[in-house]
């Protein structure tokens, strides 16, 4: 077997540990707030770590033969998880909302996340980005040999033009694919294999044109990830480390348990600002907590699993 090893990267834990917060937090009753608004970012956050980090975690002479060991990996690192909190959605839509209706053909569709391709609802609003994190899985499955020539950083730029002027949808990676190619070139930086000059004119070529393609305060988050990624100043932090491992759990069921708490509770406290915030805070504590239990039960074993599917010779 091939061996992986790879260097933990502290950098990489305080994108996961920061982009979930802000997620939780805009979800949670942060889009109503000021500042807290922007939570949303965090899902650019994400998508900018994903382009670096799945690059980090192939073996350097990957090839097509591995596609299938890759494939298998992320399955059985994502699914689980995200299957299991399909189901959560489900039996609380059932007893809490009486909601024994379901529309099956979309409950199907969620498990190849192929309800960006047809704008079809997904019964938690985050899982729309797991279904373009799927897409980029695909993606650098097919092209990382490409990515691994002499000329790989400047092929990945060259995508990203390319890509930037299809007409597609939101749903699609070609619609953020800037994202994942500011974290792809991330790597490229990080791995030695662009000198700094180099790696700046390439990133400042996809800034522009990510900025044509999602705006300036998308691509300014994008930049923000990126230099958090490049950083040799971060070090190991308790809190982040502990938000980091939950990171995935966190994304996956605070909507389901704490904003429907949020919203539960809410109808029944005062509406002033020390119950609003008070039962925000409880919201955010709450949907850590279940996020750590969820992370135990239900993630924890499949990191494991998955770390025993190895990459042959």
């Amino acid at each position: 077997m091939i061996t992986n090893a790879r260097q933990h990267l502290y950098s990489a834990d305080y994108i996961r540990a920061i982009a979930s917060l802000m997620v939780a937090i805009f979800h949670l009753g942060g889009k109503a707030l000021p500042i807290l608004n922007y939570g949303w970012l965090g899902v650019e956050l994400f998508f900018v770590l994903s382009g670096f980090i799945i690059c980090w975690s192939l073996p350097i002479d990957y090839n097509f033969r591995h596609t299938g060991a890759f494939i298998r990996k992320r399955l059985v690192r994502i699914e689980p998880p995200y299957l299991v909190s399909i189901l959560l959605i489900l039996i609380i839509n059932k007893i809490f909302l009486h909601q024994t209706k379901i529309d099956w053909k979309n409950l199907l569709m969620h498990l190849g996340y192929i309800n960006n391709f047809w704008n079809e609802p997904y019964l938690n609003p985050v899982y729309w980005t797991l279904g373009i994190e799927f897409q980029y899985y695909i993606l650098i499955a097919l092209i990382f040999p490409l990515l691994l020539k002499k000329w790989g950083a400047f092929f990945i730029v060259l995508l990203t033009a390319l890509f930037s002027v299809l007409p597609v949808t939101e749903g699609l990676i070609v619609a953020v694919f800037p994202l994942f190619s500011m974290g792809i070139l991330s790597y490229f930086y990080k791995k030695q294999r662009l000198n700094f000059k180099v790696f700046v004119s390439l990133l400042t070529i996809v800034f522009i044109i990510s900025i044509f393609s999602l705006g300036i305060l998308k691509s300014l988050t994008g930049l923000v990830a990126v230099s958090i990624l490049s950083s040799e100043k971060l070090i190991k932090n308790k809190v982040i480390s502990f938000l980091s491992n939950i990171s995935f759990s966190l994304y996956l069921t605070h909507d389901i348990i704490g904003s429907r708490v949020v919203v539960y509770i809410g109808t029944l406290m005062p509406k002033t600002l020390f119950w609003k915030g008070l039962i925000f805070a409880s919201g955010i504590f709450l949907s850590i907590a279940v996020a750590y239990g969820f992370y135990l039960l239900i993630e924890k074993p499949f990191i494991k699993l998955s770390k025993k599917i190895h990459y042959a010779i």
